[in-house]
């Protein structure tokens, strides 16, 4: 169990290490996270919820 652990903590810790950089959230302007995606080359992650 505490060599899954490690190994857990040392995969994370490479991912992390290695990920891009991340566009802050950009409420409401959907144009402006596009734009700002292609001109880093990253992907876009849209958030959306209903109060059902």
């Amino acid at each position: 169990m505490r060599n899954m652990l490690m190994a857990a903590a040392v995969l994370l810790a490479s991912v992390a290490a290695h990920a891009k950089e991340v566009l802050p959230f950009i409420e409401n302007d959907y144009a402006t996270a596009v734009s700002r995606a292609k001109t880093k080359n990253l992907p876009i992650f849209v958030e959306a919820w209903a109060p059902w």
